[in-house]
């Protein structure tokens, strides 16, 4: 019997991550009209932005039920003697409530739920981390300490073309602020506190993603990095080679970002986030 670890959709993991640290991901849902789609698993990303393109209105996302939660607590029951459940930021979904609500109605193993307080790859690598250190051994609580003390050292900066999409689904937070300026301003944006907010404005998109580089680059102990991005892979290329010239023979995951990400950020969108912390830091 082992510690199981969950997330949900908004991970933006990449399938064979999940599939190799043996993490189980709840999907959050898109809805084009009456059109309901499991965010990546019968709705992909290149044909969600498909459609998004097109869309004269911008689709709804709603969190997973309390009973998906509840069925997939029960499944893991039978081959794990705990569940540590990490989900995107509490202040952008309610997707850690319905998980909490859940683990309360399910006896049979216990469950702890993390809220990550960010999002899309940022959530990933607390879930890749909790996952490790279950594989390892770790027991219950010492899995949620790993989660939670990784929340504290995975800043995440990106970039949109637009923060039009963002605003309309009611997700911008103090990013607000930029708002109204000149249509060729683009913003450089991080998750603080569990929402999204501004740091910067450029004037180009290179610039934008030299400056998501030199935000996180002036870190010295780096285990990790992750490059998110929404249909633009040769920004992502570039940033994934600046990563790797700055921090040879550490690894870098890629990922895309997701339906559900993808109706806030817009087609677009690129990010980039490091782990911080010496090998074998817990």
């Amino acid at each position: 019997m082992a510690v199981r670890v969950v997330t949900d959709s908004t991970a933006d993991l990449p399938a064979e991550v999940a599939r190799e640290l043996d993490i189980t991901v709840v999907p959050l849902t898109v809805h084009f009209g009456e059109e309901t789609f499991y965010d990546g698993v019968d709705i992909t990303a290149g044909q969600f932005f498909d459609r998004l393109r097109s869309a004269r209105v911008l689709p709804r996302t709603s969190q997973p039920s309390v009973g998906a939660f509840q069925d997939t607590y029960q499944r893991l029951a039978a081959e794990a003697d705990g569940i540590v459940s990490v989900h995107i930021s509490s202040r952008l979904s309610g997707t850690c409530n319905a998980a909490s609500l859940a683990a309360e109605a399910v006896p049979e193993v216990p469950v702890r739920v993390v809220d990550s307080q960010t999002a899309s790859l940022g959530l990933g690598i607390i879930a890749m981390e909790a996952a490790r250190a279950a594989r390892a051994g770790a027991d219950l609580d010492a899995v949620v300490r790993v989660a939670e003390s990784t929340r504290a050292r995975v800043p995440i900066v990106f970039t949109l073309d637009t923060l039009e999409y963002l605003a309309r689904g009611g997700r911008i937070g103090r990013a607000s602020a930029f708002m109204g300026t000149l249509l060729n301003i683009k913003p450089i944006l991080t998750v603080d506190q569990g929402e999204i907010a501004p740091l910067e404005r450029v004037r180009t998109r290179t610039k934008a993603l030299d400056r998501l580089c030199d935000l996180l680059f002036t870190r010295e102990h780096v285990r990790l990095g992750a490059v998110a991005h929404a249909q633009c892979p040769e920004d992502a290329e570039h940033l994934v080679a600046q990563f790797r010239a700055r921090y040879p023979g550490v690894p870098v995951v890629t990922g895309q970002v997701g339906p559900v990400i993808g109706v806030y950020t817009g087609p677009g969108a690129v990010g980039l986030c490091v782990l911080e912390g010496e090998r074998g830091e817990a």
